[in-house]
């Protein structure tokens, strides 16, 4: 990821305030749900506005989400670190319950990530990481490792799920089709033209678009 920011550069006094605030709690976890999570935000909030990994500093972290220094590497030992954690609380757990077709499961996947998308921040977020193994490649790994690999085995695992039952055809490669969907959601994203409307409307039309191929019932033999 190419940073469109000057490299963040605290001063050490603002940190002064930061140390009185250590003092006043016991080492550990963060004082509270609250402090961690005003921390992941405060770090998606540099994200957001264009650092790249390496223009981020701890200071200003701490300093955005009024945490100590130390509160932040007790947590988190390296920036690495907080920048996944920070990314991966973005994701939220869909419970799809085992009897849903795959067509309802792909449905519920799809419109959260549309409507995820339509959100300005979170396309920020997106954009600022797209190239970011340029700069982090440990970072945009570990990324892909811990939060697109498994985003993307929930689609394999409901299209395994589909051929068992019978729903989807075994020919070609349905996997892959099944994701197409959800790559033209990013990539709108990444343009700036975001999907817009009911994002179940939206995901259902998709979904039922490419059911129209990949569905078992609708398979044809093709002759020359």
């Amino acid at each position: 990821m190419t940073s469109r920011a000057a490299q963040i550069t605290p001063a050490d006094p603002g940190d002064d305030a930061a140390s009185e605030e250590e003092s006043r709690h016991p080492r550990g976890r963060p004082r509270s749900l609250a402090s961690e999570h005003a921390i992941l935000a405060a770090t998606l909030d540099f994200i957001a506005e264009g650092h790249g990994p390496s223009t981020i500093s701890i200071s200003a972290v701490a300093r955005r989400a009024g945490a100590g220094k130390d509160t932040i590497y007790r947590r988190w030992p390296c920036k690495e670190d907080l920048l996944l954690d920070a990314l991966g609380s973005q994701q939220r757990e869909l419970d799809i319950p085992p009897d849903a077709s795959t067509r309802e499961g792909l449905v519920a996947l799809l419109a959260d990530l549309i409507e995820r998308l339509q959100d300005e921040r979170n396309r920020r977020i997106l954009r600022s990481l797209h190239g970011a193994g340029d700069e982090f490649p440990k970072l945009n790994r570990q990324y892909h490792e811990q939060i697109i690999e498994p985003r993307r085995e929930r689609v394999r695992a409901l299209v395994r799920t589909g051929i068992a039952r019978g729903e989807l055809s075994r020919d070609g490669d349905p996997a892959q089709a099944a994701m197409m969907p959800f790559a033209a959601v990013v990539m709108n994203a990444l343009e700036e033209t975001p999907i817009t409307g009911s994002p179940r409307r939206a995901a259902e039309q998709m979904v039922h678009a490419l059911f129209d191929g990949i569905a078992a019932s609708n398979r044809r033999d093709v002759r020359p």
